[in-house]
């Protein structure tokens, strides 16, 4: 019974040491900035939002097979706490140029869309796995709706996206008119 006890100990341990490295323990910080505009095609995903793994593995096949940067971003079209997981819309998709958009025209099943410039609140925090990635939702989305609240403008959130950086991602709430 010791032994199995000691297992376990370690394992939690080992578990807990794993998230603080995918940053379980990460402070975040939310900033007000302006944010560019962004063409984008991807794959639109209706489910929960954190199955939609199987349309980012496709859009970035997609890219590769086309010659086209993977510049990835996700959008997030429905509150969860609002709208039933199986119903939840997103985008798994591709920051684009026009030359990149020519390529991809032909593709099927694929949407295009333009988020425009315009100021939003962000964190930007360190990923390096999906664990992370999943770390940071966690983290990151209830801070950027507490501030927004707190700035009495959750009314004209527009845009909720996540850009797909080397070894970050930036979790964004941009507002709209």
């Amino acid at each position: 019974m010791k032994k199995v006890l000691i297992i376990i100990g370690f394992l939690v341990i080992a578990v807990f040491t794993y998230l603080c490295i995918e940053g379980l323990l990460t402070d975040v910080v939310v900033t007000e900035q302006a944010m560019p505009g962004y063409s984008v095609m991807g794959f639109e995903h209706v489910g929960p939002y954190e199955k939609i793994g199987d349309a980012f593995q496709r859009i970035e096949a997609v890219a590769k097979e086309n010659g086209v940067a993977v510049n990835m971003i996700g959008i997030y079209y429905d509150d969860p706490k609002t709208v039933a997981k199986d119903s939840l819309r997103a985008l798994a998709g591709l920051i684009v140029n026009s030359i990149d958009s020519m390529k991809l025209s032909g593709v099927t099943g694929m949407t295009s869309l333009t988020i425009p410039a315009g100021d939003a609140v962000v964190c930007d925090f360190a990923t390096k796995s999906a664990a992370s990635m999943i770390i940071g939702a966690m983290k990151c989305y209830p801070k950027l709706t507490d501030y927004a609240v707190q700035a009495k403008r959750a009314e004209s959130i527009r845009h909720v996206y996540e850009v797909y950086g080397e070894g970050s991602t930036k979790y964004v709430m941009q507002f709209g008119e």
